[in-house]
């Protein structure tokens, strides 16, 4: 269990104390956690969810969930996205992007790259919760058994905030077992990149997989599918750009996986 609080302080604001132990995360099992803190995530994602659309229009209730995601993790993924986009696409070889991505000013890469980011998420979960999915998931019966009329708010944006924030540090796990570290000196990843193995990833996939079945049944494994082929892709893009992972690559594959499962997942609903 200190694994997992250590990783929830670390990836989250959530003041638990773990962060300040240096006993615990050096080893390779708190990447087996970032999943369950995805978890956690979009549990109180969806706590949210629910008691805005109380209150507020659904496009107002999204956008006030959108913030809330930003704030429970303290926008780390995004700077890191920022970052990895400045770098990634301002810089002329391996060094210099480096360089311009440890710099803690943004530059006009990340700016549009971040405005692209949150209007494409936030035009999806606005999507999604005017869908109402039907099926025979698991998910879909439970719901049908015990309410008369299925909202959407929790036929189809409840499940997708449970599980975006879960699919998301899944990719940081299986990105962090394929690549070295980039940088020569340790940073705020090196641990998480120079420790993680494809056990973990193995054990992490188990958490994802399972949900993904319970709420979305064949096409959760599709979805699981094109997210593996979009994040070896994304791999291979970094590994040729500066040569491995750091932390702030780590949290742009967080965003972009988070931002292509809930896209697919929008089309996918809405065609289906």
């Amino acid at each position: 269990m200190n694994n997992f609080l250590w990783t929830l302080t670390f990836l989250t604001v959530i003041p638990i104390g773990g962060k300040n132990n240096q006993g615990f995360h050096r080893s390779g099992s708190v990447a087996c956690w970032f999943p369950v803190v995805g978890l956690c995530i979009g549990a109180f994602l969806s706590l949210f969810s629910v008691l805005f659309s109380a209150f507020f229009p659904p496009f107002i209730a999204d956008a006030l969930v959108l913030v809330v995601s930003i704030v429970i993790t303290g926008g780390l993924h995004l700077d890191g996205f920022a970052d990895t986009c400045d770098g990634i696409w301002g810089g002329r070889d391996k060094e210099a992007r480096l360089a311009i991505m440890k710099d803690s000013r943004i530059g006009s890469f990340g700016a549009l790259g971040l405005i692209c980011l949150l209007g494409l998420k936030y035009a999806c979960l606005v999507g999604i919760g005017g869908i109402t999915t039907s099926g025979q998931t698991l998910y879909a019966v439970i719901l049908t058994k015990h309410f008369v009329t299925v909202s959407p708010l929790l036929a189809s944006l409840v499940p997708a905030l449970l599980l975006m924030p879960v699919m998301g540090r899944w990719s940081q796990v299986f990105a962090a077992s394929l690549l070295p570290y980039a940088r020569s000196k340790s940073g705020t990843g090196s641990f998480i990149v120079e420790t993680t193995t494809a056990k973990h990833v193995l054990y992490a996939s188990l958490l994802p997989l399972c949900l993904l079945w319970f709420f979305y049944a064949m096409l959760g494994f599709v979805l699981f599918a094109i997210i593996i082929v979009f994040a070896l892709i994304w791999i291979w893009y970094i590994k040729k750009k500066i040569g491995g992972m750091t932390g702030d690559t780590l949290g742009a594959t967080n965003e972009m996986v988070e931002q292509l499962f809930i896209l697919c997942l929008t089309t996918a609903l809405e065609r289906a």
